[in-house]
């Protein structure tokens, strides 16, 4: 009897054993294709800025997508779209606000200018807007989501990143303005 209690205490131990070791080898499994998917993004990042930036930049979003199977990862896909920066008008609200504040306010960090460079102040806050929306004209974001398999579907990777037009030689943050205009 004493016998029968130890071997059905042992084989208990042993399935749990089994089923922790199965868990640790899928676990295994996916930190590898986790990395592995992380390094290609992190590649095939960079041959999308040199490729968007050999296309230059578009008004349009765009999209691109494939796969690795030249990396030896066929079962890896890949997904990016490169989109337009649109600043919200909350966060130029907000810097607007801010730039009054400094300028303005009474902190004791406010910045303090001569009688020439205050007289211009008004009319340059009120160009801030459209410098703001220069800057977003110059702007992209890639948003690229790589795809592996594990377990009964595809699991994602997804990174994002700014880049600038390396086309601009000299960025003019007030676009179209004449010196008239101040």
């Amino acid at each position: 009897m004493e016998m029968l209690i130890a071997l059905s205490i042992l084989a208990s131990a042993l399935a749990v054993l089994m089923g922790t070791m199965a868990n640790s080898g899928q676990q295994s499994i996916y930190a590898a294709d986790l990395t592995t998917a992380t390094f290609l993004a992190k590649s095939k990042m960079i041959d999308l800025e040199y490729e968007v930036a050999a296309e230059g930049f578009s008004k349009n979003d765009q999209k691109y997508s494939g796969d690795f199977r030249e990396e030896g990862r066929p079962d890896m896909v890949w997904s990016a779209t490169v989109v337009t920066v649109e600043i919200p008008e909350e966060a130029k609200e907000a810097f607007l606000a801010k730039v009054n504040t400094q300028l303005f306010g009474q902190q004791d960090s406010g910045l303090k200018g001569n009688a020439a460079f205050s007289s211009m102040l008004p009319t340059l806050i009120g160009q801030l807007p459209q410098m703001i929306n220069q800057i977003g004209t110059k702007v992209r974001k890639i948003d690229l989501k790589v795809e592996f398999p594990f377990g009964s579907g595809m699991r994602p990777v997804t990174v994002s990143q700014y880049i600038v037009d390396p086309n601009t030689k000299e960025f003019n943050v007030f676009g179209d303005l004449n010196k008239e205009d101040f």
